[in-house]
């Protein structure tokens, strides 16, 4: 009763503090996950940091210059140990798509579930959560054909202008429109996925354009609620990258420690926007609850009922006054 009095943001974020083990268990998943992607990688990179003029200036600071022209060196060969941190990748969020439907259930009815209960909804979503992402590759392009359209757009203007500026102007504004419209994609498919929870949706066609309706007609406080965390992800990733760049290799346990917080802000951004997408639908779109609504239990087939007529009580009358027999004669 007390997240109806916050706003939809901090209604949220409040979800996810209550319901604080699913952040830590997806981030163990994804650290074990990470862990195992990158190793090979990792052992081929610190064997190659002791045999070349890059590893030693990379022994001083993070340097792209330096970091690019390791990679090219033959005996590295970097790229080709990557491949399990593809394949790593690609399971991790193979994991974050089929645990989806517990996580919202989770949120839904605020409460920990069991570890049945939540892979039985994990299980239930999966497939129509499938559907769903494949269904969002639709409007991804579209934005992504926006986005090539725009940066042409941005190349033909600083091609023409005569300050150099313009062009890089054009180019930073045509990458902002694709990830506010990218945005606005997530959001409706979050939407559409709590939607599909909340009603036990099977027909995804019909949820996506539901979901499309709602979200439109509520699009700008749906819109400003996803930009703020966006907003919190994209600063955080910055704060982190840049304090990254200027630690030397050597302070192997801080940039351990601050990689993992960045990690950890990123999931709990996502998060946080389907803690509070499900806040919303509660609050604005879910029917009426079920306490509230008269139900009828419905009579079988082939059976009619009979109203019986209510009995009528019998009015109290005074009792009759006893006649006097008539004489009788002798």
């Amino acid at each position: 009763m007390a997240d109806k009095e916050k706003g939809l943001v901090a209604s949220g974020f409040s979800l996810l503090r209550r319901r604080q083990g699913v952040l830590w268990w997806v981030f163990a998943v994804n650290f074990i996950c990470g862990a195992l992607g990158t190793a090979p990688a990792a052992l081929q990179l610190s064997r190659a940091l002791h045999h070349s003029r890059a590893g030693q200036q990379l022994a001083n600071g993070f340097d792209l210059g330096m970091f690019v022209e390791l990679l090219r060196l033959p005996h590295v060969s970097l790229m080709r140990s990557t491949t399990s941190s593809y394949i790593f990748a690609f399971l991790f969020s193979l994991f974050m798509l089929f645990v989806t439907g517990g996580i919202l259930e989770t949120y839904r009815q605020d409460r920990r579930l069991n570890t049945g209960d939540f892979f039985a909804s994990s299980g239930a979503f999966f497939w129509r959560f499938v559907l769903l992402m494949l269904l969002s590759i639709i409007p991804f392009i579209i934005a992504g054909s926006i986005y090539q359209g725009l940066d042409k757009l941005a190349d033909y203007v600083g091609d023409k202008a005569i300050a150099d500026q313009v062009g890089i102007l054009s180019r930073w504004a045509s990458t902002v429109v694709f990830l506010l419209l990218a945005l606005g994609v997530r959001l409706w498919f979050d939407v559409a996925q709590v939607r599909a929870v909340a009603r036990n949706e099977r027909g995804m066609w019909r949820n996506t354009w539901r979901a499309f309706s709602i979200t439109v007609h509520d699009l700008p406080s749906l819109y400003w609620m996803y930009f703020r965390i966006s907003l919190f992800a994209w600063i955080t990733l910055a704060i982190g990258l840049v304090i990254w760049a200027k630690l030397p290799p050597t302070a192997t346990p801080v940039t351990f420690v601050l990689l993992e917080l960045i990690l950890l802000s990123q999931l709990a951004a996502r998060l946080w926007q389907l803690a509070s997408a499900t806040a919303w639908y509660k609050r604005y779109a879910e029917p009426v609850p079920a306490a509230s609504v008269a139900y009828t239990t419905p009579e079988p087939e082939g059976v009619i009922e009979v109203a019986e007529t209510p009995l009528v009580p019998e009015p109290d009358l005074p009792p009759l006054p006893e006649t006097e027999a008539p004489p009788t004669g002798t």
